[in-house]
C-alpha cells in the first residue's frame, strides 16, 4: 500500500515537471531550459527534479516521448471520428489554424525543436523527429484511400511541407495572418486534390 502512495505522488510530480519543461523548451529552446527554470516554474527544488530525471538530456528525451504520445492520441482521436479524406485531413489544417498565434510567436513545436536539436544533439533529433513521422504517416494512409501509394506520400509530404513553410514565414514575420492565409490555400489544394482523383 505504501509504494502505491509513494508512486501516486511521484507521477504528478514527474507529470508536472514535464509539462514544465516542454512549456519552457517551446517557449524558450532546449538550450535555454535549466533546472533552475523548472524548479521555478513548478515550486519544486531542483533536487526533486533531479531524482526525476538525473540528467537535462533525460529529461528532453521523457519530453519527447511525452510529446510522441500525445500525436499518437490525437491522430488515433482524429481517426476514430473523420470520415472522408478530405474530412480527415482537414483536421490536421486545423490544428495549424487553430494555432496561429503561438505559431507566430514561438514558431512550430516540432519545427523549432528539431531544428535546435539538429545542430547540437543529433541522437534526440532522431527521437523528435518521430513526431514529424507521425503525422506524416497519418496523411499518407488517409491519401492512399484516394491515391496510389507514391502520390499519397508525395501529397502528404506537400502538405507537411506548407504547414510548416507557413509557420516559418509566420514567425519570421511575427504575423499570424500569414498562418491563416495559408491555412485558407492549404484547404483550397486539399478539395483539389480529393475533387480531381
Amino acid at each position: 500500500m505504501k509504494t502505491d502512495q509513494k508512486r501516486a505522488v511521484k507521477q504528478p510530480t514527474r507529470l508536472g515537471i514535464l509539462d514544465a519543461a516542454r512549456s519552457h523548451i517551446y517557449h524558450k529552446g532546449f538550450g535555454a531550459t535549466s533546472y533552475a527554470n523548472i524548479a521555478q516554474q513548478t515550486k519544486l527544488q531542483k533536487g526533486n527534479i533531479q531524482y526525476h530525471f538525473k540528467s537535462k538530456d533525460e529529461l528532453l528525451q521523457a519530453v519527447i516521448e511525452q510529446q510522441v504520445e500525445g500525436i499518437r492520441e490525437q491522430l488515433e482521436s482524429w481517426s476514430l471520428d473523420c470520415g472522408t479524406t478530405y474530412d480527415c485531413v482537414e483536421r490536421f489544417i486545423a490544428m495549424v489554424d487553430d494555432n496561429a498565434d503561438n505559431l507566430a510567436r514561438y514558431g512550430c513545436p516540432m519545427g523549432t525543436l528539431n531544428s535546435e536539436l539538429g545542430k547540437d544533439h543529433r541522437k534526440q533529433q532522431h527521437q523528435a523527429r518521430a513526431m514529424f513521422e507521425l503525422y506524416l504517416r497519418w496523411l499518407e494512409a488517409r491519401f492512399s484511400a484516394i491515391l496510389p501509394r507514391e502520390s499519397a506520400r508525395a501529397r502528404a509530404e506537400q502538405l507537411m511541407v506548407m504547414a510548416q513553410g507557413a509557420s516559418l514565414m509566420a514567425h519570421i514575420h511575427e504575423d499570424p495572418e500569414i498562418v491563416r492565409r495559408q491555412s485558407i490555400v492549404m484547404r483550397e489544394w486539399l478539395t483539389e486534390v480529393c475533387t480531381n482523383t
